[in-house]
C-alpha cells in the first residue's frame, strides 16, 4: 500500500510537472517582464524559444523550409520579414501528367511540324521555380493560429519533350519519327493561401491555390496549380 501511494505521488507530480511545461511553452513570446517587454528563452532548447512564430507575432524576421505535395512539388523556403510581409522561393518538379493536352497543342507551333501529325509525347523534364512576395493577414479570433495570404511572383518552367510524329511523304507512304523539342517558359503568378502554425513544436501547415500565366507560348496559357505542405520554422 505505501508502495502504492508512493507510485501514484510521483505520477502526479510528474502529471503537474508536464502540464506546467506544456503551458509555458504556449506562452507568448513577447511576454512581459517588469516594464519592459522581452522574448521568452528557454535554456534548456533554444529552438523551442520559437513555438508558433506566425501565431503569436513574436520576432520578426524569421524564416521557414520545407515541402510542398501537389502542382509542382517543391521544396520551399520563406523569409517572414513582418508580421504582413513574406517572400518565397520554391523550386522542384511540376506535375507534367496534367500539361498532357497543354503539351499536345504546342506540337504544331514548332517550325517544320506543318506537314507532320503528333502521335505522342514523353516528358524528359518538367522543372519549375518560382519566386514570390506573399501579404497575410490573421482569421479571426475564434480560428486561433489561422493566417491567411495573397501571393503575387513570377514562374519559371523548364520542359524537355520528346514527341513521336507521322511524315506523309507521299498518298499513302508515310514515316514515323521523333524529335526533341523544348517548351520552356514563364509568366507572372497569383496565389491564395491559408496557414496554420498552432502547434507545440516549430512548424507550420499550409494549403494554397495558384494561377500562372505564361507568356512565351500561347494562346490558352493559364493553368491553376496547388498544394498542399509543411515548414519548419527558425
Amino acid at each position: 500500500m505505501v508502495k502504492l501511494r508512493i507510485f501514484l505521488l510521483v505520477g502526479l507530480s510528474l502529471v503537474s510537472f508536464l502540464a506546467l511545461s506544456q503551458k509555458r511553452y504556449k506562452k507568448s513570446l513577447n511576454q512581459t517582464y517588469g516594464n519592459q517587454h522581452k522574448p521568452a528563452r528557454f535554456k534548456n532548447n533554444k529552438k523551442m524559444a520559437v513555438i508558433c512564430p506566425t501565431a503569436e507575432y513574436s520576432e520578426y524576421p524569421f524564416q521557414g523550409i520545407g515541402i510542398k505535395l501537389g502542382d509542382p512539388f517543391v521544396l520551399t523556403y520563406k523569409l517572414y520579414a513582418t508580421e504582413w510581409l513574406a517572400f518565397s522561393i520554391d523550386g522542384g518538379l511540376a506535375a507534367s501528367g496534367l500539361y498532357k493536352s497543354r503539351y499536345t497543342e504546342l506540337f504544331n507551333s514548332y517550325p517544320g511540324t506543318d506537314t507532320l501529325s503528333y502521335v505522342n509525347h514523353t516528358v524528359d523534364k518538367d522543372v519549375h521555380f518560382s519566386a514570390k512576395v506573399s501579404f497575410y493577414n490573421s482569421a479571426p479570433k475564434v480560428l486561433k493560429g489561422v493566417d491567411y495570404y495573397l501571393s503575387l511572383g513570377w514562374q519559371f518552367r523548364y520542359v524537355d519533350l520528346l514527341y513521336g510524329y507521322v511524315d506523309e511523304i507521299s498518298p499513302g507512304n508515310s514515316l514515323f519519327g521523333t524529335r526533341t523539342e523544348q517548351a520552356d517558359y514563364h509568366g507572372p503568378e497569383i496565389g491564395l493561401g491559408v496557414e496554420y502554425s498552432y502547434f507545440d513544436m516549430p512548424i507550420t501547415a499550409f494549403i494554397e491555390a495558384t494561377w500562372m500565366y505564361d507568356i512565351v507560348n500561347l494562346p490558352n496559357a493559364g493553368k491553376f496549380q496547388g498544394g498542399i505542405g509543411i515548414r519548419y520554422m527558425f
